[in-house]
């Protein structure tokens, strides 16, 4: 699987059901549910990816490091169907199991999917902060194959988040070197997706036929293992390269309106709300452009409903979050706020004023959550301006997660969510039991520093792959 070879793991997985069927073995069975979830996840089918997982916990049989990739999957395919809230809360549950069970693979894989949250909620600053952890874990030698899966998919997203931030240089060094590694590994998977955030590079640098000449790559190449997933977020930067094209009145509003269409019929069979609701705006604009005012207004009332599905309005303020780059926190119970409404509800402390509770669910904060001064690296996301303000750390409790209450799918909103305050950021962390919630001496999800990772161009420039028999290439960065 870790090759991109989803449809033969698959296979592979139906005859490892078989034989747990025929020996009675429920860890084998849980294990085989895990490997279907997986690859169903990303062959894009997203509900079928939450029923195998919901069955691999019902056989669990005490393996925590299964279990906390089975809430790792689920947190990933709520990400992906834009369910924000129950996507931290699942990784929250990884995150604990990671640091319960000292699993540094496990903590990796949960850094890269928060980071991959925050990134697609447009906090920038979290995003590479987290992408930052991932990275440097993946160097370390605990995870003792510098060249793992895990090490390029932390290369990724350290690329991702360094283009969100502008440092376009950094991040197609990191995007080459993951390239290099998924090609000497062979794994398909992680070169379609390096393929298409280096697309997402040279669109950022404004070279438009290079970056759809990657797009049409990493769409061809997806198509070919069958990865839905890559597919659509390859085509998603093509339909963004046409928009610019169309912009520019280089192109007519032909061929952006053929292509989005086609997308967002692909985004709506798999599930994927943030990326409809984005496609609807652009198709808005399209027929706005082209004097069809009927459909501008379907599209963009479309849009405004998707909003409702996906939570993106703020528990506390009502304002919308995650459409322009912001800073955003979560409350112990999961629910996303911006960051100066979080700061201000744990602020509280007059007996005769508003409570401490999340405006979302009532849910209790402690009395004992304290605010405590950190350090934050200022971040210049996409069309963001920050006043330099100081960082603010505030807690952050990683729930315990029930089969039935993570794997069922709410029509209530999903998240409430957070901005800056004065341009920092809330970071959560809670070594005590809060009324309600009856977690103890629970973990921080937040890194307890905030900075850029120390990889450097010319450390880059400078890497040199070796190559051993026994275990494959490994990286010197």
């Amino acid at each position: 699987m870790d090759w991109g070879k989803f449809r033969e793991a698959i296979e592979f997985g139906h005859q490892q059901l078989g034989i747990s069927e025929e020996l009675d073995s429920p860890n084998m069975r849980a294990e085989t549910y895990l490997n279907l979830s997986r690859a169903h996840a990303s062959l894009g089918g997203l509900e079928r990816a939450l029923s195998y997982a919901r069955h691999s916990l019902y056989n669990e049989c005490g393996t925590k490091c299964r279990s906390g990739l089975v809430h790792l999957t689920v947190a990933r395919v709520y990400l992906e169907m834009g369910g924000f809230s129950r996507a931290l809360e699942g990784l929250q549950g990884a995150h604990k199991i990671a640091t319960a069970i000292g699993d540094p693979s496990l903590e990796l894989q949960v850094y890269v999917a928060l980071s991959e949250l925050f990134g697609r909620l447009q906090d920038n600053d979290k995003s590479a902060t987290y992408a930052s952890k991932a990275y440097d874990l993946s160097r370390s030698l605990q995870l003792g194959d510098l060249n793992s899966c895990h090490h390029r998919a932390a290369l990724l997203r350290m690329a991702a988040s360094l283009r969100k931030q502008g440092e376009l240089g950094d991040a197609q060094d990191y995007c080459k070197e993951a390239t290099k590694l998924s090609l000497i590994s062979g794994d398909q998977a992680t070169y379609t997706r390096s393929i298409r955030v280096m697309g997402d590079i040279y669109r950022k640098k404004m070279d438009i036929d290079r970056a759809f000449r990657q797009y049409e790559q990493a769409m061809g190449t997806s198509a070919s293992l069958g990865d839905r997933m890559a597919q659509m977020e390859a085509m998603d930067g093509a339909a963004r390269c046409l928009e610019t094209l169309r912009l520019q009145n280089k192109i007519c509003n032909c061929r952006p309106l053929e292509f989005n269409t086609r997308l967002l019929e692909v985004a709506s069979s798999i599930g994927a709300k943030l990326l409809v609701r984005k496609i609807r705006c652009r198709l808005a604009l399209i027929y706005r452009a082209l004097g069809d005012e009927d459909q501008y207004n379907t599209n963009f009332r479309l849009a405004n409903q998707t909003d409702a599905a996906l939570g993106l309005n703020c528990g506390a303020c009502g304002e919308l979050f995650g459409l322009q780059p912001g800073h955003l926190e979560a409350l112990p119970c999961a629910h996303i706020l911006h960051a100066r409404c979080a700061h201000e509800i744990l602020r509280r402390r007059d007996k005769n004023g508003p409570t401490r509770s999340c405006p979302a669910c009532n849910k209790f904060l402690s009395s004992r959550l304290h605010l405590c001064g950190g350090g934050l690296v200022p971040g210049v996301g996409e069309n963001e301006s920050t006043d330099g303000g100081s960082a603010i750390t505030v807690t952050l409790n990683a729930n315990a997660l029930s089969v039935d209450g993570l794997l069922t799918m709410k029509s209530e909103p999903l998240s409430a969510q957070s901005r800056s305050v004065n341009g920092s950021s809330i970071f959560c962390n809670i070594n005590q039991t809060i009324p309600g919630i009856g977690i103890q001496n629970a973990t921080l999800l937040s890194p307890k520093a905030l900075y850029h990772s120390n990889l450097s161009l010319a450390s880059l420039r400078a890497s040199s792959l070796t190559i051993d028999s026994e275990r494959n290439a490994t990286s010197s960065v």
